[in-house]
């Protein structure tokens, strides 16, 4: 277990559980999105499926993760702070292995609304085949 881990989880003040501290590291080390199920593979068919959502939910209420729709319409989690409040990025999706990486290096421009509306949220796909694939 990382000490960032453990730092994370006290500067959000969240309780530092086992589960906790284990998916937590699992979001740092991992350079792609992660589904519910494979989140619960790695941790063990015995986590409770209520609690690693309970979970998920209050890590990306402390915006220590955010959530992915691909094209498969299932929710992947991916560490860092939801897009929006100029932390926008696009997300890859390897059409072949079905991963989804986050595009952090690429920033979205500020996109021009029409008058009257109000952007709250954009979300971008680009598809192809990762270096993997």
């Amino acid at each position: 277990m990382d000490k960032k881990t453990e730092q994370l989880l006290v500067e959000n003040k969240l309780k530092r559980t086992k589960l906790r501290l284990a998916l937590l590291d699992l979001f740092i080390q991992s350079p792609k999105a992660q589904s519910y199920i494979d989140l619960q593979e790695q941790l063990g068919k015995t986590i409770d499926k209520s609690s690693l959502y309970r979970n998920l939910a209050a890590f990306q209420k402390a915006d220590l993760i955010h959530s992915i729709t691909d094209d498969s319409g299932m929710n992947k989690y991916a560490f860092g702070p939801s897009p929006g409040n100029g932390k926008e990025h696009p997300h890859f999706v390897c059409e072949r292995c079905k991963t989804v990486y986050c595009m952090e290096e690429i920033s979205h421009d500020a996109i021009p609304m029409p008058q009257g509306f109000q952007l709250k949220k954009v979300q971008t796909i680009v598809k192809g085949l990762c270096a993997n694939c």
